[in-house]
């Protein structure tokens, strides 16, 4: 039977928001924080708009991180987020973010619950306050 778990991140930028609802997507299958920080990885995305950009780092780090290279992460950054114009009048997305943390070990790590694939249902930001972000984001398990 499948399930939806709905996480939500929060932040005083997008950046962070986007930052604290990776972290909660990881902390469902293990305990992120007995994971130390001793290798990093960086990756560069775009997309049409920053939900496909959302949906893309999620999906980058639970399929390529997690399950194919077997990399617990302890922390992300993203550093670059931003909007660049392309010819006549469209935009797209680049987001370059770094994740740091080590080779998973289910004995030190743990394990939780399995996340199966990240969704684009209900995937949202929103600026709250003057300087208040949330992040969404479904994952199903």
């Amino acid at each position: 039977h499948t399930a939806d778990i709905k996480i939500i991140g929060y932040g005083n930028t997008p950046k962070r928001a986007i930052e604290a609802l990776i972290l909660g997507m990881v902390n469902i299958i293990y305990d992120n924080e007995k994971v130390e920080k001793k290798e990093s990885k960086e990756y560069v995305l775009e997309g049409k708009d920053i939900l496909e950009v959302i949906y893309k780092v999620a999906k980058t780090v639970l399929e390529d991180a997690f399950y194919k290279d077997h990399f617990a992460l302890r922390d992300i950054r993203v550093k670059n987020l931003k909007r660049v114009r392309l010819e006549s009048k469209k935009y797209k997305w680049m987001c370059r973010f770094e994740i740091y943390g080590e080779k998973y070990d289910k004995e030190k790590h743990g394990f939780k619950k399995e996340v199966k694939a990240v969704t684009l249902h209900d995937i949202n930001i929103t600026k709250i306050m003057k300087t208040y972000w949330t992040a969404e984001l479904v994952v199903d398990v």
